[in-house]
């Protein structure tokens, strides 16, 4: 057997079994042909006959050879010219893209309005409970930390439910899997608002058409024409801007789910985020929880990479889910969820959230003040009522698509906002979130410069 420098790391059984599955695959060893004794060939290679043996072993368990009682090993009756022999294949290589200078898209965090130290302090006390982590939980998520969800979604959202309604995982599109095993309906998913691109995905590849409706208003008469039984959307933020449903709007929709037995999804993702009125009644609020599931993340409020998401399904589907919920793995880590949970409880949720509106709304702020003091009169911010969004109206004969365009030839990417662009300027939209208010002035200046230098 000739040594094969490229795998010298591998066990000598292993190179072994690679020799004669070679011979084997290859022909030269027929059907029916014996292979040399344990003894034999360990004295031939002058190695242990545990070595062969353990090579013999692994190659019977395959399939390649079959060991006769008293008689020795024999190679097995197996047509081996429909394998494909493994070839290396070529690859273009990714280039990866010069990472922007500014990135105004993202909805990352900004590091300032977490508590690192605090959080792994959590952490390593969910560590601790070394019993609960030998098991993979239970399905809807720890009972502790849903418990806690119902007290909070209560208390800032005004959500009827209990803990046996909650539904826990690693993501807004992990639970909407789970929620398509449970809607017995093939009516076409509605999306209005902005376009969840990740939850119309999820639809589609279980069978589902959906449909991108825009914003709603009060006259619903247009959905007789669709039949929807399910509905998506986003009371809390329904433009890209973060314009908040009006309460009239939100009735009607609520009266028409009723009267024509609709399922509305309410994805309440960044409702905390209100910075000069209160939060708006949650729509699972006002229905009393008949026809509406509501959708949270703690990944807006925490950090992007704690991915742990819930769903508060109405009393008519909890029996349907515990049909088929064992079916479903929990997604979300269990340490992460006992931490959450003691978080939660310890109030520093609510600390959280208050540190990082009064964080977001002076970022929001400083960077309308930079606005004037570098654009002047060529431009305007003007901030949002919520989120981490901040409008930029360019006075020019562009458009919003070019000005993107610009931006990122000069290393920083923003987002074109989608408006009537003939009544006005065009307008850019701008997250303020991942972007530092000590970079705010050189990251405008380079704006500045991409829109009006030539």
């Amino acid at each position: 057997m000739k040594s094969n420098t490229n795998v010298e790391s591998l066990p000598l059984y292993i190179e072994i079994y690679n020799h004669y599955k070679d011979l084997i695959v290859s022909g030269k060893l027929k059907p029916g042909a014996k292979l040399p004794s344990i003894r034999k060939c360990a004295l031939e290679r002058m190695i242990s006959r545990t070595t062969v043996e353990a090579a013999y072993l692994q190659l019977s368990a395959e399939g390649y050879i079959i060991s006769k009682p008293g008689s020795g090993f024999y190679v097995c009756e197996v047509n081996y010219s429909d394998i494909q022999k493994p070839t290396k294949k070529k690859y273009t290589k990714v280039v990866n893209k010069k990472k922007p200078s500014y990135d105004f898209v993202s909805y990352s965090v900004d590091s300032k309005s977490f508590d690192f130290d605090l959080w792994s302090r959590y952490i390593k006390s969910a560590l601790r409970n070394k019993e609960r982590l030998l098991h993979y939980g239970d399905t809807k998520g720890e009972y502790d930390l849903r418990l806690a969800i119902t007290h909070y979604v209560s208390e800032h959202r005004g959500v009827i439910c209990e803990p046996e309604q909650i539904v826990v995982g690693a993501g807004v599109q992990s639970l909407l899997n789970i929620l398509c095993s449970l809607i017995k309906t093939s009516s076409p998913v509605v999306f209005t608002g902005v376009d969840f691109v990740k939850g119309r995905v999820v639809f589609r590849d279980r069978g589902f058409k959906t449909i991108f409706y825009g914003n709603l208003t009060n006259d619903l008469s247009d959905f007789e024409k669709i039949s929807p039984k399910i509905i998506y959307t986003s009371p809390s933020h329904t433009t890209p801007w973060g314009d908040v449903m009006p309460i009239k709007t939100r009735l009607s929709l609520l009266s028409y789910a009723k009267s024509h037995g609709c399922l509305i999804i309410e994805d309440d993702f960044d409702s905390e985020f209100r910075y000069y009125v209160r939060p708006v009644p949650s729509l699972q609020s006002l229905d009393g929880g008949q026809n509406v599931i509501y959708m949270g993340t703690f990944s807006r409020l925490l950090l992007p990479s704690v991915r742990i998401s819930f769903m508060v399904l109405p009393i008519g589907l909890v029996d349907e889910y515990e049909k088929v919920g064992k079916n479903y793995n929990q997604t979300a880590s269990i340490t992460e969820q006992i931490a959450l949970c003691q978080f939660i409880r310890d109030g520093h949720l609510n600390k959280i959230i208050k540190k990082a509106r009064k964080l977001y709304i002076t970022k929001s702020n400083t960077f309308c003040a930079c606005v004037k003091k570098i654009f002047k009169d060529k431009a305007e911010a003007i901030p949002s009522l919520g989120g981490f969004l901040t409008q930029l109206e360019v006075k020019t004969d562009m458009s919003s698509s070019e000005l993107v365009k610009r931006a990122a030839s000069a290393g920083i990417l923003v987002k074109p906002l989608d408006l009537n662009e003939k009544k006005g300027y065009p307008r850019i939209l701008l997250c303020l979130s991942g972007v530092a208010e000590e970079d705010f002035e050189e990251a405008l200046n380079l704006l500045k410069d991409a829109f009006f230098n030539e």
